[in-house]
């Protein structure tokens, strides 16, 4: 999938959404493209996301823990392990990647583990119904100090 050239603008800052169920990730492009000055990148194809990091071409980045069709050399991945790529990815381009970790995930201790584990900036508990939620937890990931 490549980015919507309808909606690209030079200031816009890119999102890289994985997520398996695609009303989730709807939900998601449509929440950030709609509060505007954002264009979303929806895939779980893995070479293409590392590409998009490496090249400085996504912004943030929000992953679901839990992914159906993330593969990398013929092995699944899991958000845990792909924020880590993806971590190591933009680090070896000298760049910084915020990462949200989204998941239903959420019984006591949840948030900690999975932040350690993944090196993700922050936590989103699925389902999201507030819009500007997702919003706000954007823009507080890209305006945090690197």
């Amino acid at each position: 999938m490549s980015w919507p050239l309808e909606k690209s603008k030079d200031h816009a800052r890119r999102v890289l959404i994985v997520e398996d169920h695609a009303l989730v990730a709807k939900f998601y492009r449509m929440a950030l493209e709609r509060a505007g000055d954002f264009t979303c990148l929806v895939t779980e194809d893995v070479p293409q996301m590392l590409e998009e990091v490496r090249a400085g071409r996504v912004q943030v980045a929000v992953l679901d823990v839990s992914l159906a069709n993330a593969y990398w050399q013929g092995r699944p991945l899991d958000g845990v392990q792909l924020a880590q790529m993806l971590k190591e990815a933009a680090a070896q381009a000298g760049l910084s990647l915020p990462i949200l970790l989204a998941t239903a995930h959420a019984m006591s201790g949840d948030r900690e583990r999975l932040l350690a584990a993944s090196g993700a900036d922050d936590y989103l508990e699925k389902p999201v119904y507030d819009a500007q939620y997702l919003v706000d937890k954007i823009q507080r990931l890209l305006s945090a100090p690197k």
